[in-house]
C-alpha cells in the first residue's frame, strides 16, 4: 500500500502538481485545466488513479485533497522544498562537510529558500566580496561566528561598531589571539563600545564562519577534504535569516564572554 501511494503522489508530475494544486483548496475541472495548462484528456486518468487511491474526493463536481492526501501533500512539500534547495547547487553540496550543521537545522535546510554559492574569482581571491560589503555595510545588527581568520575583518568589524551596528562576535581561541596580537586597535574597539559583544570558544570547531545579519545570511563549510576554499552560501530571504540565526545561535551557547584582559 505504502508502494501505492508514493506512486500515485511523486510518480508522475502531473499528480504531484495535482495534489499541490488542491492543497490550496478544492478546485473544479474547469479550475484545474486553466491552472495546470492541461486539457481534460490528459489530466482526467490521473483524477482517476488518485480517487481510486484515495488520495482526493469528488463532491459537487469539485475536488478536494482527502484526509490522507492532505497528510500526503504536507510531507511531500517539505520532501520537494528539500530537494529544491540541495538540488540547485548539488557539486557544493556534496564536496562540502555538514556536519557542523546540526541535525534539527538540518532537518530544516529548505527554509534557506532562494540562495547562491558566492566564489570569487582568482584575481581577488583574497578580497572581500563587494556584494559582502555592501551588503553588511548597511546592516543594523550583525551576528558573526568564526573559526578562521581573515586579515579585512578586524578592520571591517571595528569600523561598523564604530559607526553604531549591533554585533555579537563569536570566535575561536586561534582567532581570538590573532585579533589581540595583529590588530590591537581594532581588537580594543571591538571590546571596548557598549554595542559590541565578544564571546570566544574553546571547543574544538569545524565550522569556517556563519554570518547573520537583518539583511542577509553568508555561511563558509569546509570541503569534504578538509581544505577550505573562498566559497559562500548566500541567502536574503527571511527563513533563511531565522534559520542563520538559530545556527549562530547553536555555537553562540558553546562560547562564553570573553576576557580581554587575558588577551592584551
Amino acid at each position: 500500500m505504502a508502494q501505492s501511494l508514493i506512486d500515485l503522489a511523486l510518480l508522475s508530475e502531473r499528480r504531484k502538481d495535482l495534489l499541490l494544486l488542491l492543497k490550496e483548496g478544492p478546485k473544479n475541472i474547469d479550475e484545474i485545466k486553466e491552472l495546470l495548462g492541461v486539457n481534460a484528456a490528459s489530466i482526467q486518468p490521473h483524477i482517476k488513479r488518485m480517487k481510486n487511491g484515495n488520495l482526493i474526493i469528488e463532491k459537487n463536481r469539485s475536488y478536494r485533497l482527502s484526509d490522507i492526501g492532505e497528510i500526503i501533500v504536507e510531507n511531500m512539500q517539505h520532501l520537494l522544498d528539500t530537494v529544491g534547495v540541495l538540488e540547485e547547487h548539488i557539486d557544493y553540496w556534496v564536496s562540502h562537510d555538514m556536519s557542523p550543521i546540526p541535525d534539527f537545522l538540518l532537518d530544516r535546510i529548505e527554509e534557506l529558500g532562494r540562495y547562491e554559492i558566492m566564489e570569487p574569482d582568482s584575481e581577488h581571491m583574497f578580497e572581500t566580496p563587494d556584494l559582502f560589503l555592501e551588503s553588511i555595510t548597511s546592516s543594523n545588527k550583525i551576528c558573526t561566528f568564526v573559526s578562521f581568520f581573515h586579515p579585512e575583518s578586524p578592520k571591517l568589524y571595528a569600523g561598523l561598531v564604530e559607526k553604531g551596528a549591533k554585533m555579537t562576535l563569536c570566535m575561536t581561541e586561534i582567532v581570538a589571539e590573532r585579533l589581540f596580537r595583529d590588530f590591537p586597535q581594532e581588537a580594543g574597539q571591538l571590546s571596548g563600545l557598549e554595542n559590541s559583544k565578544l564571546l570566544i570558544c574553546h571547543k574544538p570547531v569545524n565550522l569556517p564562519s556563519i554570518v547573520v545579519t537583518d539583511r542577509f545570511m553568508i555561511l563558509k563549510l569546509m570541503e569534504n577534504d578538509g581544505k577550505l576554499r573562498d566559497q559562500m552560501v548566500l541567502c536574503f530571504e527571511e527563513r533563511a535569516l531565522r534559520w542563520g540565526k538559530e545556527l549562530f545561535t547553536h555555537y553562540m551557547k558553546m562560547s562564553k564572554p570573553l576576557d580581554e584582559k587575558e588577551f592584551f
